[in-house]
């Protein structure tokens, strides 16, 4: 208790902090050279941290960035440099000039990155990129339709699965088209860019079309729906549809949509590597060895290996009966030409195979062409009507298969003089007809015979459109062709919205 009288004890007193003075007196030689050399030092960290962003930047930009550093993409990385775009950037494509872009991208970027620590990422990576720039700002910077004016004459190579894997040529003409400024006209196979036209997808693939809408020179669109989707010219379904950003319009991608990143089919990797030599020729079986050799999906890459050595069992048999009677010298050259096919086999298994990412040729269809995905008839397959009032067929989207390419003349072994097709006088009505592609299978002798009157008998001789037969039980035995070729035979005349009709719960996958 304090005693009665005595003072009342002082509260203890805050701390007060003092911060220290600081003062520049210019007139003072030591503090003038202080301040000089802090002003230096700031300018040089300042250009320090400007050049280490600068270079930041350029790699965060660069090809090895994406490709290597995210090891997500090491599979994509691989396919882009075997492709025509590997001296290309792959932020020239994927985000382009312009901050916002560059902004945008960097922001989905963390998005990725989080997938990637959480381990979430898509196996595989799936394609269309549904948000990628426009073509228009990115692919027409290099390639613009302009300059699409001349026609190419394309060769492709094939090899048969006889003993001899005989050589098979087919030659075309590639009609490129594209906007000619001299007659102000557009044509060919890039009439699609020089001429707006938009479609509706069915799933995210872009592979099932409901609609296509071609913008005419009033500014109208001229419709065409799936025969399967014709009720639905009669609501509001393109008005839904576009409410809700479904409605697209065509560009490069929509066609070009693997061109940094195609992975090629077994058929064509195995006659590329015949072609140029990497493997022989001269050995027997072998073009069909090493596509059966391909085919299956394996879990690993050292399972394909396995199933890629088990080759040599077969070539070993082959030996015996084949070189009974050879010299030391030419069984040694074979077994030299087996080894050298079986590494060549795994090494064309590692560049187009990556199980970890579950990716394959089958796992984004290329929509350059239509073998052995739909590609251009995904629209130009006869079944998309543009209709009247009443709801009646008055116009097909056209599946002539000469809007975009001459029919193709075939040439095997060494022949390379095989007759081609020349058209003499008017054309028949019955090719005025859009069905005729398709159905002029069904012609009778004596039709057939006035075919050879206009085309030589060498014009039907074409493997490249008249290897598809289908035998009289096709109803009932389609399933397994379905499952034996991948799951791909159907779709290049058929689009899968057609299975519907008699799959209505959808198809099963490898029942």
């Amino acid at each position: 208790k304090e005693k009665s009288g005595s003072p009342p004890a002082e509260a203890p007193r805050k701390r007060r902090l003092h911060w220290p003075s600081f003062s520049v007196d210019l007139s003072r030689p030591k503090h003038r050279r202080i301040l000089f050399l802090g002003i230096v030092g700031l300018a040089l960290l300042g250009v320090v941290i400007l050049m280490g962003g600068l270079k930041t930047y350029e790699y965060t930009e660069s090809a090895e960035f994406c490709g290597q550093t995210c090891h997500v993409m090491e599979s994509e990385f691989v396919r882009y440099e075997y492709s025509p775009h590997a001296n290309v950037d792959c932020a020239k494509c994927h985000i382009g000039p312009g901050t916002s872009f560059f902004v945008k991208s960097k922001i989905d970027g963390l998005k990725q990155v989080y997938a990637v620590m959480a381990n979430t990422y898509s196996r595989p990576i799936k394609g269309p990129v549904h948000d990628l720039r426009p073509a228009r700002e990115t692919c027409e910077e290099c390639h613009t339709p302009t300059s699409f004016k001349d026609n190419v004459i394309k060769n492709i190579v094939h090899y048969d699965n006889d003993r001899d894997n005989t050589l098979v040529q087919s030659t075309l003409i590639l009609k490129m088209g594209g906007w000619q400024e001299n007659t102000g006209v557009g044509e060919g196979i890039h009439w699609h860019i020089t001429n707006p036209v938009y479609y509706i997808a069915a799933d995210e693939g872009r592979q099932i079309i409901m609609w296509i809408g071609v913008e005419q020179a009033d500014g109208s669109l001229k419709e065409y729906f799936a025969r399967d989707m014709l009720n639905m010219a009669r609501d509001s379904f393109v008005e839904e549809a576009r409410a809700e950003g479904k409605v697209r319009q065509m560009d490069c991608i929509d066609c070009h949509n693997r061109t940094a990143h195609f992975i090629p089919s077994p058929e064509a990797v195995v006659d590329e590597a015949i072609e140029t030599g990497v493997i022989p020729q001269s050995l027997p079986y072998i073009r069909a060895k090493a596509v059966e050799v391909l085919t299956p999906n394996y879990p690993s890459e050292a399972a394909a290996d396995e199933a890629i050595e088990g080759l040599a069992d077969f070539y070993k048999m082959s030996q015996l009966q084949e070189l009974a009677d050879a010299s030391p010298s030419a069984v040694s050259d074979y077994q030299a030409k087996v080894e050298t096919s079986l590494n060549e086999i795994k090494k064309l298994y590692a560049e187009t195979n990556f199980p970890e990412m579950n990716l394959n040729w089958q796992t984004n269809p290329n929509n350059a062409r239509h073998t052995p995905f739909p590609g251009c008839f995904r629209c130009h397959d006869g079944k998309h009507a543009a209709v009247d009032e009443s709801g009646n067929e008055v116009e097909i989207i056209s599946v002539k298969c000469n809007l975009c390419h001459t029919v193709p003349i075939v040439g095997r072994g060494n022949d390379r003089l095989v007759e081609a097709p020349v058209v003499v006088g008017d054309v028949p009505e019955t090719h005025a007809d859009f069905r005729w592609t398709i159905e002029h299978r069904s012609v009778t002798e004596a039709e057939e015979q006035e075919c050879y009157d206009c085309h030589g008998r060498g014009f039907c001789n074409n493997g490249a459109c008249h290897n598809l037969s289908h035998p009289p039980d096709m109803l009932y035995t389609h399933a397994e062709e379905y499952f034996k070729t991948g799951d791909q035979v159907c779709y290049t005349c058929h689009q899968d919205i057609l299975c519907s009709r008699c799959h209505p719960g959808g198809i099963v996958a490898n029942p």
